[in-house]
């Protein structure tokens, strides 16, 4: 007989259940039951799937039921440190929204707990497992970009952010623009170009869509630890669809999102030539590879390896977030990203 991970949400909002199909569809687990804050929402979101688990009246209810072997944090980021790192002491493997922390006390708080435990992790930068991604991370394995020259990535995600009371409105929600939801394209760079050493950043009020509690226009010049340069933003306020630009440019070629130039490995090539795959053209949760990376996961806990995007990655493009923030508040001034 399969023993099967059970597994417990924190939260019952838009991307739980995206969460719920893909952990009630893996073979190995099992979803136990679902803490959240508004009674009822949790059993409703339960019911629309098909699910039979549990709506925990209490977070003290949900920690102590012993079935609980993956802990999945999906409730906002405000209150992400304390439960992953309860999580993590009860030694639960952690399924990790982002932004990790809105702070690097925060995001230090759960790598610490983490590594006392030695439970297993991954944060859900989802575009890691986007096809797309998942070529282009190959095409720079197999030598096609070389060394990096110059790299950049775009999060413009106005949409779903212009919606009267949005809880992505509020500072003391998600913090900033490139934490709540920019930190892909810092994150999606990063695991493509390298490691950031420098950065500086500006930021612009709204001009659209005014209940925004922080700046939701940033853009950020890069310095590589390898001395390449960059540019990123962070877009949220805007008359525009979701896109997600990730341009790349190397010693031995180009790629800019699903089109790649090589003289060096494609001779006869006298521009882009397009590679068709699913791009990550949508803002919506169901679009997001989910499936793909929780199978990577229950993989990481049943072979007893880390994930590629396990708490100890995520940090430091965590830092590098924090770092675009300071240097913001503090005029654009370049201020150094600290991984430790």
């Amino acid at each position: 007989m399969t023993v099967k991970y059970g597994v417990g949400l924190l939260g019952a909002g838009w991307v739980a259940g995206e969460y719920v199909k893909v952990f009630d569809d893996h073979p190995l687990t099992e979803v136990i039951g679902i803490y959240n804050r508004t009674p009822g929402k949790a059993a409703r979101l339960l019911q629309t799937h098909g699910v039979d688990g549990v709506e925990y009246a209490t977070l003290d209810d949900f920690f102590a039921d012993d079935r609980i072997q993956i802990v999945v944090s999906c409730t906002h980021p405000q209150v992400r440190a304390a439960h992953c790192v309860r999580a993590a002491q009860t030694g639960r493997h952690i399924v990790i929204e982002k932004p990790v922390g809105l702070s690097r006390r925060d995001t230090a708080a759960i790598r610490e707990a983490v590594s006392r435990s030695g439970v297993k992790t991954v944060t859900s930068f989802v575009l890691r497992w986007n096809p797309q991604f998942v070529t282009v991370r190959q095409l720079i394995d197999d030598g096609v970009l070389g060394e990096l020259i110059y790299g950049e990535a775009d999060y413009w995600h106005p949409a779903r952010r212009a919606q009267p009371g949005s809880p992505y409105m509020r500072k003391d929600v998600v913090g900033s623009a490139f934490l709540s939801g920019g930190c892909h394209a810092v994150d999606m760079l990063r695991y493509l170009g390298g490691e950031v050493s420098e950065v500086a950043a500006f930021a612009a009020p709204p001009k659209r869509v005014h209940a925004f509690e922080f700046e939701p226009v940033v853009v950020a010049s890069l310095r590589f630890a390898n001395g390449a340069v960059g540019k990123l933003s962070a877009l949220l306020d805007g008359d525009t669809p979701y896109r997600f630009n990730c341009r790349l440019f190397g010693t031995n070629g180009a790629i800019q999102n699903n089109e790649v130039y090589s003289s060096a490995n494609y001779p006869g090539a006298h521009d882009y030539w397009r590679f068709p795959t699913i791009t990550p053209n949508s803002g919506d949760v169901t679009h997001h590879p989910f499936a793909a990376e929780i199978e990577h996961f229950v993989d990481c806990i049943e072979n007893g390896v880390e994930s590629h995007a396990s708490i100890d990655d995520s940090y430091k493009s965590m830092a590098i977030c924090f770092a675009i923030d300071e240097s913001v508040a503090k005029g654009g001034q370049p201020t150094p990203v600290l991984y430790d």
